[in-house]
């Protein structure tokens, strides 16, 4: 329900992403094995004198994971707000973010689970138009072994054949260029979403290899910008 009072100027947006809270949630719902978790939004409580806000929901479920058991074998899944810094205004801005993050499983298997969860969002809302773009994260602008089949530490080929072989009318293409989009923690492969409709980002995610306090969790995930979205539908 909205709340009575929110200005009739933006209830058919606000409509719009309680449409796509309640669509991510049963398309979870549907996957027993996953559960919610929740999630704070303030990360630090003063740097500089400033509030620093969370810029990534990833990093955070992560670290609530490992306060309890690292070793565990997860499914989890998130709605939540952001807050990252525009890089032409230099103002603080507000986002809302769906993701999952399976922990601690068979990477193929977790990669194909992620894919193909992402894929029925996708396509519950957009019809299909959308492309993904494989990427390897750790791809500089001076190499092109994304494309090397002879590299023994470079996976992505792999996983595009099995991406590839399941999904067969899902469009793709490959980036050999510096991806800018991967944290520090991505692995192997990285993969971002855009609509034909649009510019912007839809969705990233790929998998991860996310150390902290001498423990480690290995796993495949995705996030969407929600807001991104709202602007297509």
């Amino acid at each position: 329900m909205l709340v009575n009072s929110f200005d009739t100027k933006f209830a058919k947006t606000a409509e719009k992403y309680e449409n796509l809270d309640n669509s991510f949630v049963n398309l979870l719902k549907k996957k027993k094995s996953f559960n919610r978790i929740f999630t704070s939004v303030v990360t630090n409580k003063k740097v500089s004198e400033e509030v620093i806000l969370r810029s990534d929901i990833t990093g955070q479920v992560l670290n609530s994971v490992m306060s309890r058991d690292a070793s565990t074998k997860k499914n989890l899944y998130y709605m939540g707000d952001v807050f990252k810094r525009d890089l032409v205004t230099s103002q603080i801005k507000q986002f809302r973010e769906h993701g999952i993050e399976i922990i601690n499983q068979l990477d193929t298997e977790s990669f194909l689970l992620t894919t193909d969860l992402l894929i029925k969002y996708l396509n519950s809302i957009l019809k299909k138009n959308f492309c993904f773009v494989f990427t390897d994260p750790k791809l500089s602008n001076q190499n092109s072994f994304i494309l090397d089949k002879k590299s023994s530490n470079n996976k992505i080929l792999k996983f595009i054949k099995i991406f590839s072989k399941k999904n067969k009318k899902i469009p793709f293409v490959i980036n050999n260029e510096k991806n800018f989009f991967s944290k520090d923690y991505h692995r192997e492969i990285f993969f971002y979403v855009y609509s034909d409709l649009s510019k912007k980002v839809l969705a990233q995610g790929g998998g991860y290899k996310y150390k902290k306090n001498n423990k480690v969790l290995n796993g495949f995930g995705f996030s969407c910008n929600i807001d991104n979205w709202v602007e297509l539908i």
